[in-house]
């Protein structure tokens, strides 16, 4: 299960956003997970939630999740999101051009980012929003 590692990789990136900031401690991070990053969100949340409790949140963290949709692009001009993206083709290698059945490169969707990270009221800011990117394979 490599929803483990990125959820390290999550939180160290979420640790080092809050200490730039001037924070003992973070309250919550927000995640986008791509739809065709072969990240499960449901598995990724728990290993959060369970990775949280080596952290400095002790264990008490908000996580929201949300998802980007995937976005390809097409050398015929064609882009925009593949109609055939969905939990079993996400995993295909190859995603097909619907104007020319040529193969499709995914310029979007395919990586898990952290997008936020709540801070403490104490903190100076509240949200680190320029947070360092936790981007993992797609």
């Amino acid at each position: 299960m490599h929803e483990f590692s990125i959820a390290t990789q999550v939180l160290e990136a979420a640790q080092e956003a809050a200490a730039e900031h001037g924070a003992d401690t973070f309250e919550g991070i927000t995640v986008s997970v791509g739809e065709a990053s072969h990240v499960n969100p449901d598995q990724l949340e728990t290993c959060l939630e369970a990775a949280a409790d080596s952290t400095i949140t002790d264990g008490d963290l908000d996580i929201e999740l949300g998802t980007e949709p995937a976005y390809a692009e097409c050398a015929c001009g064609w882009s925009g999101e593949p109609d055939e993206i969905d939990r079993a083709l996400a995993y295909a290698p190859n995603l097909t051009c619907p104007a020319c059945d040529e193969r499709l490169e995914l310029q979007r969707g395919n990586e898990c980012r952290l997008m936020s990270v709540t801070l403490p009221e104490t903190a100076d800011g509240g949200d680190a929003n320029d947070s360092p990117d936790a981007n993992t394979a797609n």
